[in-house]
């Protein structure tokens, strides 16, 4: 399943990189101290042309014995940029191999940091495929799978995921190039997380958990809203406002999908 209510059983090692910027100093290792008793952790910057940033940047655990302290970060740093990781690596071997990709050739503006892990660039990437075949099975790592969360429902977070095939091995050049298309849709995907619990009210009106395409279909939608109110240049609230308003008035789930579209046709 690309979708799951909660995060699938993990398998491997289970590693977890999450951003360290957005909280107060040092509070993501406090935290973690407090709940390892043996606390194993990289930073993903460091020995990279961004190392002067790595204290700041984001840190990769292993959580792999402490599942409880996953799911209850995870409620209490909601927001945060973060994926999970399973994989047969070892901490620091994942760490080498992540830091590859810290850096990304950005058309046409030319090298700089690639923040990877925001949930919404990974949705596009890995789940959508925007990321080249090639890229996408040499980030991934042979056996490993990736799960970054979407939205909270009423039953828990929901996440996707995606997974390399154990037999699957890939190697490209890196830095990884981004095309003009690619940055263009990337771009301003983090305020997208305003409409996510839009999303979220929807999967459980119209009980979509367990169909992926429904899920995907309905992303979609709401990306193209999200680029057509911003053509209009409206404030990020009222596109947030206005598509809740639609949904709440919509009888059905078609009736939804009509009002969001006549929502950035009409202005």
């Amino acid at each position: 399943m690309r979708y799951s209510l909660g995060l699938p059983e993990a398998a491997g090692r289970r590693y977890w990189l999450v951003e360290t910027a957005s909280l107060p100093e040092h509070e993501v290792l406090r935290r973690f101290y407090e709940a390892v008793e043996s606390p194993e952790f990289r930073w993903l910057y460091e020995g990279t042309i961004h190392d002067a940033l790595k204290d700041a940047g984001p840190v990769l655990l292993d959580v792999t014995e402490v599942p409880a302290f996953l799911a209850e970060r995870l409620e209490a740093w909601d927001g945060l940029a973060t994926v999970v990781i399973d994989s047969p690596l070892s901490i620091g071997d994942m760490q080498a191999h992540l830091a590859g990709f810290v850096t990304a050739r950005l058309e046409p503006e030319g090298e700089g940091l690639w923040r990877f892990h925001e949930p919404m660039a990974l949705h596009l990437l890995l789940g959508e495929g925007l990321l080249g075949r090639a890229h996408r099975s040499a980030m991934l790592v042979s056996g490993s799978r990736w799960h970054w969360p979407i939205c909270r429902c009423h039953d828990g977070w929901l996440f996707e995921s995606a997974a390399s095939g154990q037999a699957e091995a890939g190697s490209a050049p890196l830095p990884v190039t981004l095309t003009a298309e690619t940055v263009a849709r990337l771009s301003g995907l983090q305020q997208l997380t305003r409409l996510m619990p839009v999303l979220a009210e929807a999967l459980d009106r119209h009980g979509l958990f367990g169909d992926d395409d429904s899920i995907s279909a309905l992303w979609r939608e709401l990306e193209r809203y999200w680029h057509g109110a911003a053509e209009q240049r409206w404030p990020v609230r009222k596109a947030a406002e206005a598509l809740a308003e639609a949904h709440r008035d919509a009888a059905s789930l078609r009736e939804f999908r009509d009002r969001m579209q006549r929502l950035v046709s009409t202005g």
